[in-house]
């Protein structure tokens, strides 16, 4: 996701500097307590089921500073008379991604595939990138897309020769920050795509952090191998060039049929609208919204009813509820809106995800909203945090994945055989957990993994309209606590200590994830 977006005067530089000049770093001392999912909390509360106890990093593993890394200590340490400027594959256009066909085979059997070879048995322990590793600043032209390849190398300082490590990069500036895209191409080798705007030349920092190795964060103890090491840190001077980047023109509704956005979403593809509190009563009147999905839709129906609809008196949503709400300015502007929670069938339990529609209660809960005279005309679903947490391997997550989209196919068979109209339906990707929750059990390797699972599944059975990639959105601002608890990004404005230590917290990715939902919704 590429962040360069304004807020009521405070540009996303102003929060950037605020990470820049804060030399504090958080450190995960064993046994810490990770945040509940609960929905209703505002303070922290703890697992307190054995399940989740006694959750420990690998003993070879080096905590990562927390602060959003910037370019000034790098570039103070370069050599920055004579600039390299590597000669890389470069072309001028934006930089996109698609979610790999049959996704879930190739990953299953990537990630059995045999060993019986040192350069498969070992362990990546850093990398190796030509083009970066002179120890001298970048310099690279702004507008075109580079590729740099690498290597991942073993404690011998010997290649690798096969993928699944799991590398979280940021690419950033005082002004810019985004995620840059990484390959894997199955036999130890990677790249990373760079791109910026030519309206935000200047001095970068790329950081590549190494969080798991081999997909050991799919495991289901993952804070076992979390290994969390900065393998790459150097500073890039992109400057003014001739290249001649495609127009962006608002959002229209195919722009929401991408599957996956993977560090270059809906600010390059296309340019979203801030609502207004009356444009956004005039798209949504007389509408019904169905949300289904874990306590990060309710801190995104707060955020909207709050901050965008004008209704700042509502605090609080529950897990569960189906309200009409009002304009306040004018009345007959009504708007349905329904939320159902799906961590467990209980909507006062947690860590079920998927697996709660087994329940048949459950499922006939869900089935009622859809058998009234008439149907929600958008669904927006998502899953992953409680799954993460449930279930002990991809394979069985993809069975539940197969089941929920069986399930909800059939709810919408049954919606067309009544002769109504089929709701739109959206998935929106879950979060990328931030902070201390990179190393548990919805850390971001399995978060990634299962949207995209989940994704292929509901696109073979023809549910999605479309996907709203919110894990691509949170990314950026999830390598510490400042933006979230761990698991949300929308906790409600509270002047009280937060989980990183300080008071207050920034909540304004949700609010964009807020403006972003509207966008799908009243996208033509």
């Amino acid at each position: 996701m590429v962040v360069v977006w304004t807020i009521d005067g405070c540009t996303v530089r102003n929060v950037i500097e605020a990470w820049r000049y804060r030399q504090d770093s958080f450190s995960l001392n064993p046994p810490y307590s990770p945040l509940s999912l609960n929905q209703n909390q505002t303070n922290a509360t703890f697992f307190d089921s054995p399940k989740h106890g006694n959750i420990t990093l690998s003993e070879h593993s080096e905590v990562v500073s927390a602060e959003n890394y910037s370019s000034s200590g790098v570039f103070d340490k370069l050599d920055t008379e004579t600039p390299a400027k590597p000669e890389v594959k470069k072309h001028s256009t934006w930089l996109s991604s698609e979610l790999e066909l049959n996704l879930t085979s190739n990953l299953l059997a990537r990630w059995l595939a045999p060993g019986g070879e040192p350069c498969k048995d070992s362990k990546t322990v850093g990398i190796s990138i030509p083009e970066l590793d002179g120890g001298k600043l970048i310099e690279l032209s702004a507008g075109d897309v580079h590729e740099f390849g690498f290597q991942a190398l073993d404690d011998l300082a010997k290649p690798r020769c096969l993928g699944g490590d799991y590398f979280e990069t940021d690419l950033s500036s005082d002004s810019w920050k985004s995620r840059p895209l990484v390959k894997d191409f199955s036999n130890g080798s990677y790249s990373i795509s760079l791109q910026v705007h030519p309206d935000f030349v200047g001095v970068y920092n790329l950081t590549i952090i190494l969080l798991y190795r081999h997909f050991e964060g799919l495991k289901f103890t993952p804070w076992r191998f979390v290994y969390d090491r900065v393998v790459c840190n150097v500073a890039i001077r992109f400057y003014k060039s001739s290249a001649q980047l495609p127009e962006l023109e608002s959002c229209k509704a195919s722009d929401f049929g991408k599957d996956v956005c993977n560090g270059w979403v809906y600010s390059t593809h296309c340019s979203f609208k801030m609502f207004s509190s009356e444009s956004a009563w005039k798209c949504l009147k007389n509408r019904w919204i169905f949300f289904w999905g874990d306590s990060n839709h309710v801190d995104t129906i707060r955020n909207m009813l709050n901050f965008v609809l004008d209704l700042p008196e509502i605090h609080a949503v529950p897990r569960r509820f189906d309200m009409n709400f009002s304009n306040p300015k004018d009345p007959s502007q009504t708007v349905r809106i329904t939320s159902i929670f799906n961590g467990h069938w209980n909507e006062t339990q947690n860590y079920l995800g998927l697996d709660s529609l087994r329940d048949e209660g459950f499922q006939n809960l869900l089935r009622k909203y859809f058998s009234e005279e008439t149907v929600p005309d958008t669904v927006i679903m998502n899953s992953g945090l409680h799954d993460g947490v449930h279930w002990h391997n991809v394979r069985a997550f993809s069975a539940g994945a197969d089941y929920a989209a069986s399930f909800w196919g059939d709810v919408m068979m049954r919606v067309k055989q009544r002769g109504l109209a089929i709701p739109r339906v959206f998935y929106r990707t879950t979060v990328a957990t931030g902070g201390y929750a990179r190393s548990l059990a919805f850390n971001p390797n399995k978060m990634e993994v299962f949207n995209g699972v989940l994704i292929e599944k509901l696109r073979k059975a023809g549910i999605i309209t479309g996907v709203i990639d919110n894990f691509d959105m949170t990314f950026p601002w999830h390598f510490d606590n400042r933006c979230n608890d761990g698991v949300h990004y929308g906790r409600g404005p509270a002047k009280m200590k937060w989980r990183d230590g300080q008071i207050g917290h920034q909540y304004f990715v949700d609010l964009m994830l807020a403006h972003v939902l509207l966008n799908a919704l009243c996208a033509t």
